[in-house]
């Protein structure tokens, strides 16, 4: 599984290559060995790629707040799932993960859609998701366009389950 996280105003795909004796992670397209040993202090050493860190750690929801050798860094993480297919609300109601902007709409208001269907493309902070239909139905609404831009939880496209 990959993970999505944001660093600065980058997004960060982490996917987990190894959990047997070390942990080795795919850090964009690089392999990383990571060692994390932390207290609850929120003090930790950071080993990566045999190179050590002295560091400390504090989360607070989905934000990570990194302090590594003077700098520091705000991590946030998201669900990957949020990313690839946005959350399915209320009646039908497909609602956006987080900010951005529409890429291409594939779907036209009356189109029959089921679960899994692609109805449009998006970015959110550099990255290009598809939201995909959470349920069966018919297209009864699309609030956006190419190019429109959208907050967080603004609904994107309404499908009518009946």
């Amino acid at each position: 599984m990959r993970y999505t996280f944001k660093l600065a105003d980058e997004m960060v795909e982490v996917a987990p290559r190894s959990l047997a004796n070390e942990l080795v992670l795919a850090i964009g397209d690089r392999d990383c060995k990571l060692v994390f040993d932390h207290d609850r202090s929120g003090a930790c050493q950071l080993s990566l790629d045999g190179r050590n860190y002295q560091s400390w750690v504090a989360r607070d929801g989905d934000d990570i707040f990194l302090k590594i050798e003077g700098r520091y860094f705000k991590v946030t993480a998201f669900d990957p799932r949020s990313l690839v297919t946005a959350a399915a609300e209320g009646e039908g109601s497909i609602r956006a993960p987080m900010p951005g902007v529409v890429v291409e709409v594939l779907v036209a208001e009356g189109d029959e859609v089921v679960a899994g269907d692609k109805l449009m493309t998006i970015e959110s902070m550099k990255l290009q998701s598809t939201v995909k239909a959470a349920r069966d139905g018919v297209v009864k609404r699309i609030s956006v366009t190419a190019g429109s831009e959208f907050n967080k939880d603004d609904v994107l496209v309404e499908i009518d389950g009946e």
